[in-house]
C-alpha cells in the first residue's frame, strides 16, 4: 500500500468509528476532504497524520497543519 492509501485507510476507520459512536454523521465528507490531499504531502508517520487530521475534523485543533491544505490537481 502506498503512504496515501494507508493514510486514507486510517482516516476511514477513525471516521466510521466516530459515526458509529453517534458523535457525527460526517464520514463521507471527511473522506472526501482527505482524498484531496496528495501523496507527497502526507507525512511519513501516516497513523499519526490520520489522528491529527481527525482531531482537526472533530474541532480539537483550531488550525490545520500546512500539509492538510494541499490539494490534488484534477
Amino acid at each position: 500500500m502506498s503512504k496515501r492509501e494507508q493514510f486514507l485507510a486510517f482516516v476511514l476507520v477513525g471516521a466510521l468509528a466516530r459515526d458509529i459512536n453517534g458523535k457525527s454523521n460526517d464520514a463521507s465528507l471527511i473522506m472526501r476532504i482527505a482524498a484531496q490531499i496528495p501523496e507527497e504531502q502526507v507525512p511519513d508517520k501516516v497513523m499519526k497524520a490520520a489522528n491529527v487530521f481527525l482531531d482537526f475534523c472533530n474541532g480539537a485543533r483550531k488550525r490545520p497543519n500546512p500539509w492538510m491544505l494541499a490539494r490534488r490537481k484534477p
